[in-house]
């Protein structure tokens, strides 16, 4: 469990990789397992797949399921996890959004709460961003995906990697970045919470014969 380390070095971590690369499953083994080293602190999970909140719920995880109640931020003294979090704020410019954005972070602390932040959208993580996030937990992600001239794209880029286009790791596989740990770790991978372990590759060789026989079926009763 790494995330109460984390925690220890500030409220927020943020969570980045490529598609189908089990980030949901990793945070949500993390906080199930701090669920169960504190049972007593209130844990919230917002945009997770409707296939697990059932399951989450059952185990003591709240589900957040309006916009509006995350962003009045009534919630106090909890630890929240946020799956694709730039639906919620846009942080490409300087703008309104902008402000709104730092004033969410900025109530964190003051509400007491500690937040776990995903996004796998491209160049999400821009230097607004890595300006109110200083530790992360790093899946196999495209460069592409990483925005110039950040910390974080450069301290990726240093890990050891076999590819000169992305960071290319297992799926029980992450690293952490923070000020004060850069380390690699393994997790159980947890299918059940894998949401996405059934999606088809559709360029897989088996994907290609059934395109090709769904298509010889399709010509037979035209």
């Amino acid at each position: 469990m790494i995330l109460d380390k984390l925690f220890k070095q500030g409220r927020t971590v943020g969570v980045t990789g490529n598609i189908n690369t089990a980030k949901s499953s990793l945070v949500l083994s993390e906080i199930l397992e701090l669920k169960k080293t504190y049972p007593d602190i209130d844990i919230y999970a917002m945009g997770v797949e409707i296939s697990l909140q059932e399951y989450l719920k059952e185990l003591g995880i709240k589900i957040i399921l309006s916009k509006d109640d995350l962003l009045d931020l009534k919630i106090t003294n909890s630890i929240i996890w946020i799956d694709e979090f730039g639906d919620l704020f846009s942080n490409r410019t300087r703008t309104k959004e902008t402000d709104k954005l730092r004033r969410f972070f900025n109530r964190i602390a003051h509400l007491n709460n500690y937040v776990i932040i995903g996004s796998a959208s491209e160049n999400f993580w821009n230097k607004t961003m890595c300006s109110f996030i200083k530790s992360f937990i790093i899946k196999s992600v495209d460069f592409d995906f990483l925005t110039n001239g950040t910390n974080l794209k450069r301290r990726i880029m240093g890990l050891e990697q076999t590819s000169d286009y992305r960071l290319d790791i297992k799926k029980n596989e992450f690293y952490v970045l923070s000020d004060n740990l850069t380390e690699k770790f393994t997790f159980k991978y947890n299918p059940k919470l894998d949401s996405k372990k059934n999606a088809p590759n559709l360029f897989s060789e088996k994907s290609s014969e059934i395109f090709s026989t769904k298509n010889k079926s399709k010509k037979i009763f035209q």
